[in-house]
């Protein structure tokens, strides 16, 4: 009589397990300050979490901090070199501007051969969908303006084994030393 529910909860909890989990990163710095956004969520529309900036920080003791920032840190560097993370959109876009015409149109082209290069870099390193660069000088108005767009997409089972794995592994140089 419940094998089937249960086994319709058995198939939601695998079908969730191949879902993609999306973090999102936009920054903007204007002339008024530099605002940020992390989003976390999955299929596009179901928010897990958001971290805005300007909200208030709860302290915590620093020597706990500290110790799970650096496991956080293995982590990313395990992920990267794991190639678990798709970047689904890379963007970088708005306008800059300084007094001088001819210093502009170099940076401009400073600007560009940069973002060709962490294009490579980035490609090399991840699977890379969407990029876009439309950051552009303002010859006109002395107005500065950067809007910085990252979303990266990881499937929910490779990181659950990348974390299982991490803590393993972590475990076994424990007992080893």
């Amino acid at each position: 009589m419940f094998l089937p529910v249960i086994l319709f909860f058995v198939a939601i909890l695998l079908l969730m397990l191949f879902m993609s989990l999306r973090i999102s990163i936009e920054l903007t710095a204007k002339s008024s300050g530099i605002t940020y956004t992390v989003k976390g969520s999955i299929f596009k529309y179901i928010k897990i979490v958001e971290v805005k900036s300007g909200t208030k920080k709860q302290k915590r003791q620093e020597k706990d901090s500290e110790k799970k920032r650096e496991r956080i840190l293995d982590l990313i560097r395990i992920a990267i070199n794991g190639k678990i993370f798709h970047i689904e959109k890379l963007s970088l876009s708005g306008t800059f501007s300084i007094n001088d015409a001819a210093a502009n149109a170099v940076l401009y082209g400073t600007f560009l051969t940069l973002w060709q290069f962490i294009i490579i870099l980035l490609s090399a390193n991840f699977k890379l969908e969407h990029q876009n660069y439309s950051f552009y000088p303002d010859f006109q108005n002395d107005k500065n303006e950067l809007i910085f767009q990252l979303i990266l997409r990881v499937v929910i089972l490779k990181a659950l084994s990348l974390i299982i794995n991490y803590y393993l592994e972590s475990k076994t140089k424990i007992n080893n030393n």
